[in-house]
């Protein structure tokens, strides 16, 4: 069956349809749109082997629509002109979006899958996610004084999202790796929800360190920054090649009832011991070995490292989800906390019962490979 063209009607609603903010030219780009058609139907069908039939001529339109504002962007309308008039620049336009289109929609290459964005474990997070991020939304951004909590958590919900796509899209390795980055916002995101104002305000100073530090000029603020971070590395008995450490870690060191001396100045030791979480110390170096390409990434087994990032997706989430209650609770009135009640009524008991069951199935996946 041949490919079945769209009218010039049509075409054109097509793209008043999508409200561009950006002026195009609708005959040029139909004619262009046309000249797209006529090549794929004249592909020689020994080389490339497919269904006429199924050409997707929306999806033309869209790299059509998206090559031509990119190019025009910024022009007058001479430039227009000239890139509408000049042979050889339409052939490369039209090279380019016929080669696109076989490449990456009719002829794209697609890692195996181990699940996919309907399956339960997908879903349901997904769902959860989708819901407080649209209520993180609401919330006021982008000031560490007073957000601070809050923008961490939009970070993780944003991380959360990124590791299901990954495993939906079969990059189960990678979404290991993400789960890492993950992991070390959860661990702080706890000890900044427990200790608040105590911790936050040396949190965000510690931020200024980092900044001073990756300052390329000097200044007399950075020179007043470097001086206080210095008197503060003597007191704890650091040495001048321990000052990234106290950067990135030595708001630690401001927490009660913890010795700032004995303190070890890292994630493993540190950081992630103080939140509670030293039992996932293993799974940490794991994913820290994947994420330096060790032979663990090249040759790695794809159902395990679905398992492995599920689980300890859905272990973050659910401390994730009690920091974000704990914020919810002070700032919404009865009526939205109530409506989230409800949710969370609906949905944080299959949560618990998907992440045991994926658990369990992890197990018996161990098992079955050992037998061989």
């Amino acid at each position: 069956m041949n490919i079945k063209e769209i009218s010039k009607e049509e075409f054109i609603s097509t793209i008043d349809s999508l409200k561009l903010k950006v002026k195009i030219d609708e005959e040029f780009l139909y004619s262009m749109y046309l000249e797209i058609v006529e090549g794929l139907k004249e592909i020689d069908a020994s080389i490339l082997k497919f269904d006429q039939s199924l050409i997707n001529s929306y999806e033309i339109i869209f790299y059509l629509i998206g090559e031509y504002t990119y190019i025009t962007a910024g022009f007058e309308n001479e430039h227009i002109k000239y890139f509408q008039n000049k042979d050889e620049v339409q052939r490369a336009f039209l090279s380019s979006i016929a080669d696109k289109y076989l490449s990456l929609t009719l002829f794209e290459s697609k890692e195996n899958k181990v699940t996919n964005k309907y399956f339960p474990p997908i879903s349901t997070i997904t769902t959860y996610l989708n819901f407080m991020s649209n209520i993180l939304n609401t919330y006021e951004k982008n000031d560490p004084k007073s957000t601070l909590i809050t923008d961490l958590l939009v970070k993780s919900v944003s991380i959360s999202r990124c590791i299901v796509t990954l495993l939906t899209e079969g990059y189960e390795t990678e979404a290991f790796a993400s789960w890492r980055t993950l992991h070390e916002c959860e661990a702080t995101l706890i000890l900044l929800n427990k200790y608040q104002d105590i911790l936050i305000d040396k949190y965000v100073r510690h931020m200024e360190y980092a900044e001073a530090f990756r300052r390329k000029e000097k200044t007399s603020e950075s020179d007043q920054i470097f001086e206080e971070i210095k008197t503060k590395m003597k007191q704890l008995s650091l040495k001048s090649k321990d000052m990234k450490k106290f950067i990135e870690y030595g708001w630690l060191t401001y927490i009660p009832d913890i010795d700032p001396l004995k303190l070890k100045l890292n994630f493993r030791d540190g950081l992630q011991n103080l939140a509670g979480l030293s039992q996932y110390k293993s799974r940490y170096m794991l994913s820290s070995e994947i994420l330096h390409s060790t032979p663990l990434l090249i040759y790695s087994d794809k159902k395990h490292y679905y398992y492995v990032t599920i689980i300890s997706l859905y272990e973050s989430f659910i401390r994730l989800e009690n920091v974000f209650v704990s914020l919810f609770m002070k700032r919404f009135n009865k009526s939205a906390i109530d409506y989230y009640n409800t949710l969370r009524n609906a949905y944080y008991s299959q949560l618990i019962f998907i992440h045991q069951k994926e658990v369990n199935d992890f197990i018996e996946f161990q098992k079955n490979k050992k037998r061989g």
